[in-house]
């Protein structure tokens, strides 16, 4: 038998003597000290991902939902969530108008959290897809954001660089939008305006609670 320490914990783990110690081969266990804080190891680093959207007309969500399943399949049975008033922003009107909706799209397979890269230039090629077939009167009928939903966080992808953000590679940065903590999503300086809404945050809880069940 060998021995695995952790910070602290102790655990004995048995481990086949043939085998190299390695720690993906070690059936690991989950550390709380509280929710959202210090010491979680996990062996499953799956997450759902989803697609934040909003648009100048309902069609336009439609025409995104359906371009997010060509490409990753169907939603989960519950990842359709209500539609939203998505609260007019400067930095959209002069590009989308004013008015707008805004729903999110949870895919049914959970994924590995480094694919928002990917996810992200596969949004813009939506996004550019339906501008290229828009009659809408306005520049971007449509904006598509990834993200993704574990236990503890919800992360966004985007282009733009700022200094909350990481860089991730290819062009695009990752944010935590929002922390899950003391039983609830908390949110960040830099949190989006409608990130704070309490329906959004609810609709996140049911994939939050799903993955915190599998661990």
């Amino acid at each position: 038998m060998r021995f695995l320490l952790f910070p602290y914990v102790l655990k004995l783990v048995p481990l086949p003597y043939n085998r190299a110690c390695r720690l993906q081969e070690v059936a690991l266990f989950s550390v709380r000290v509280r929710d959202g804080e210090r010491g979680i190891l996990h062996k499953d680093t799956l997450a759902y991902l989803f697609f934040g959207v909003f648009g100048c007309s309902r069609d336009y969500l439609d025409a995104a939902r359906l371009l997010i399943e060509d490409s990753y399949g169907p939603l989960d049975p519950q990842g359709v969530s209500e539609v939203f008033d998505f609260p007019d922003a400067v930095s959209y009107k002069a590009s989308m108008g004013t008015g707008l909706s805004r729903q999110f799209f949870v895919c049914e397979k959970r994924v590995e959290q480094d694919c928002l890269v990917a996810a992200k230039h596969r949004a813009i090629e939506m996004e550019r897809s339906i501008r290229q077939q828009s009659s809408a009167e306005v520049e971007r009928p449509v904006n598509i954001d990834p993200g993704i939903i574990n236990d503890c966080r919800i992360i966004l992808a985007s282009t733009k660089d700022y200094s909350h953000r990481i860089y991730r590679g290819e062009g695009i940065w990752e944010e935590i939008t929002l922390m899950y903590r003391d039983g609830a999503y908390r949110s960040l300086p830099w949190t989006y305006r409608d990130f704070k809404n309490p329906g959004y945050h609810a609709f996140f809880e049911i994939f939050r609670d799903r993955v915190v069940a599998e661990l």
